[in-house]
């Protein structure tokens, strides 16, 4: 009996010695990943992409809407949304390195009705996409402005959809990376230049009631920041297709290998993981809490709030005015690469979900033709319903804050559903269940965002 091992950080060449080295029934040993800094970036991935999906409407459209109009009077909302959301994201993620399988497995030993359910947000995240590329075209109608803000729209959604289908994304992956560090960095340069006293703000994380009139976007942040809660099962879905963790090791044995693996194998996987969460998550919290904050200092005293096709000339007032017309180019890139690839990345993920929903269902429906009918069906709905919203209700601002809440009124069901998938481990996969403090608050999350959505919906119905 031959053995065989596999370098983990480099699961393309791994695949390659499995199939033209090793032969079913032979034992393939998997050595652990490295934990370097240079390991983290190359194994970085989900994290990042769920941050790419808040660093957007959130940050660029909700936090400096927030400021503007309230002060720091909702800044508090920021971290809360932070903290009690982070299990959420942090459980379906363990889910599929421990269990080797999608969190929507577990989903569907519920019952098939949480597919039904994430299919119908499918339909009604046709809000989202065109909120979110009704501010991706504001930024780019700022800057050129020969096209309407409504054919900008939609030809963000067309682009977005191209790149898709033709497989291109990974060479256009970097250049929107690097635009959004650019920009979370002038962010910061502009909060060190403006930055008021700490004590101005500082006092405004204690949770107060919203101010009068602000309920729509009070509703609309809990459901942005971080992110909306069903990135989740799509971070579960991305960590699936890097084959992290037990991912590997079970498509390996499904070929007819034998796997012993590293002592430290999974160990590693999971350092991996949480680096790369934590420092997005972190990185997004704080850059959301200074968009806020420079919004206030600088939107607030003109008396302007970003909203119409004028947001994004407003988004850059804040840079402008900091550091001069010629950083106007910069952000606006900036804003176009953030808020792009929030819609792009909504693009694949959310059609996934409804792909992934729709063949658990319909179990015959299973096979590649099927499925990429489907994803694509989903691309064709957004771009039609966009449109339909885009032209019909050319509000950025208004139609973001209306999918926020939407998101928000989802989220404590997925939430329920991510907990319960963790307390399926088994004995073996015990010692890589989160602790009491965590499970702890994984359910005061969820009945938290169960009850701001009561609230949110109650208050917004009666007055």
């Amino acid at each position: 009996m031959s053995s065989t091992t596999i370098d983990t950080d480099a699961p393309a060449r791994a695949d390659a010695v499995a199939e033209d080295v090793a032969k079913p029934g032979d034992t393939i040993y998997l050595d652990a990943p490295g934990t370097t800094l240079k390991d983290s970036w190359k194994a970085a991935g989900p994290g990042i992409a769920a941050a790419m999906t808040g660093i957007g409407a959130s940050h660029i459209m909700h936090a400096p809407t927030a400021g503007a109009q309230y002060g720091y009077a909702l800044l508090w909302i920021i971290p809360a949304a932070y903290l009690l959301k982070y299990c959420a994201f942090e459980f379906a993620h363990r889910y599929t390195l421990v269990k080797g399988e999608s969190v929507m497995e577990a989903y569907g030993r519920v019952g098939q009705w949480p597919f039904y359910y994430l299919i119908f947000q499918s339909f009604a995240n046709t809000f989202g996409i065109a909120g979110r590329a009704l501010g991706c075209g504001a930024m780019l109608w700022a800057a050129f402005p020969f096209m309407p803000l409504e054919a900008w729209s939609l030809a963000v959604l067309l682009a977005s959809v191209a790149i898709l289908w033709a497989g291109k994304y990974s060479a256009l992956e970097s250049a929107v990376k690097i635009c959004i560090i650019v920009f979370a960095l002038c962010s910061f340069i502009a909060f060190a230049l403006q930055a008021p006293p700490p004590g101005e703000y500082l006092s405004r994380l204690l949770p107060t009631l919203p101010p009068i009139g602000a309920m729509l976007l009070f509703g609309a942040m809990w459901g942005y920041f971080p992110t909306t809660v069903e990135v989740a099962p799509m971070q579960s879905n991305w960590a699936v297709d890097k084959k992290s963790g037990m991912v590997k090791v079970h498509e390996l044995r499904r070929q007819g290998y034998k796997v012993e693996m590293h002592p430290d194998y999974m160990k590693n996987y999971l350092t991996l993981f949480k680096r790369d969460m934590n420092t997005s998550y972190i990185v997004a919290m704080l850059t959301g809490m200074v968009f806020l904050i420079v919004g206030a200092v600088v939107l607030q005293p003109l008396g302007i709030v970003p909203e119409s096709r004028e947001m994004g000339l407003t988004i850059a007032r804040i840079y402008t005015d900091t550091f001069g017309a010629w950083v106007f180019p910069i952000i606006i890139a900036g804003g176009v690469a953030a808020l792009f690839s929030t819609v792009f990345t909504y693009f694949d993920g959310q059609a996934r979900l409804a792909e992934e929903s729709f063949v658990r269902i319909r179990r015959k429906w299973d096979n590649p033709e099927t499925r990429k009918l489907i994803y694509r069906s989903f691309h064709i709905l957004w771009i039609i319903g966009g449109a339909a919203i885009m032209f019909g209700m050319p509000r950025p601002i208004f139609v973001v804050q209306v999918a926020s809440v939407l998101a928000l009124l989802f989220s404590p069901v997925i939430y329920w559903l991510n907990i319960r998938a963790v307390n399926e481990f088994g004995p073996d996969e015990m010692k890589y269940k989160p602790g009491p403090f965590m499970m702890g608050l994984a359910w005061f999350g969820t009945v938290s965002l169960a009850i701001i959505s009561i609230y949110v919906l109650v208050t917004m119905l009666t007055t």
